[in-house]
């Protein structure tokens, strides 16, 4: 089974074959080992963090580490997961084309509440091999819950997913390198029309077509 395959709590169960569920104490070091992590990545780069300062900052030992990932890399994927975790069950509990709208909505709600931590914690690409980021794992979710849609074969609607979930993340990364100088009750109902209207839901398309029919003279211009 890959490390980011389904399910989400894929740590969780494979712990479980070692540790029982109710071991409060196992709980309380996974715990303790992910808030030692952020406190740690609030304040240094994830390159520069080692699993050696983690465990002594958290004041347990390597074993203890080792126990619950097989690597820092790994400890990463999880709190990705975590944090990820709402939108990818807001996504099974969608209707795809129908609740588009919804999802642009929670998606940029949810990003934007994110705290400087966990934006930095996603952006983190491990060396996991095939590791998936956080946009593929929504892409992914996507293509689990919609085969295909009735009108169009499997690779047209692999083709429209795509569409819409890379569509989104570009214009939320875009939004996010502006310093979200758009407030965000204006930014999403721009990004709900660019992504189910293109160019078209900016009206500028409808205004070039209005300029060239005066420019040829084919409607009456004021």
């Amino acid at each position: 089974m890959s490390i980011n395959s389904r399910p989400i709590y894929y740590y969780k169960e494979k712990k479980m074959d070692r540790t029982p569920k109710q071991d409060l104490r196992f709980i309380k070091n996974e715990n303790l080992i992910q808030k030692t992590f952020r406190e740690m990545i609030a304040e240094n780069e994830y390159s520069r963090i080692s699993i050696k300062e983690l465990t002594e900052r958290a004041q347990i030992n390597r074993k203890t580490f080792y126990l619950h990932y097989p690597s820092l890399d790994h400890l990463v994927v999880a709190c990705q997961l975590k944090l990820m975790e709402p939108t990818l069950q807001m996504i099974t509990r969608t209707v795809f084309p129908d609740d588009a709208e919804k999802i642009i909505q929670h998606s940029f709600q949810f990003m934007a509440a994110l705290d400087p931590v966990d934006k930095k914690i996603l952006s983190i690409k491990g060396k996991i091999p095939d590791a998936k980021s956080p946009s593929d794992l929504i892409r992914e979710c996507f293509f689990e819950k919609y085969h295909s849609f009735p009108e169009y074969n499997h690779f047209e609607s692999n083709l429209i997913i795509t569409y819409f979930s890379v569509c989104l993340g570009v214009i939320y990364r875009q939004w996010e390198v502006d310093g979200q100088r758009i407030p965000i009750e204006e930014m999403i109902p721009l990004a709900t029309r660019l992504i189910l209207h293109g160019l078209d839901g900016t009206g500028l398309t409808e205004r070039k077509t209005q300029e060239t029919a005066c420019s040829d003279g084919s409607e009456v211009c004021p």
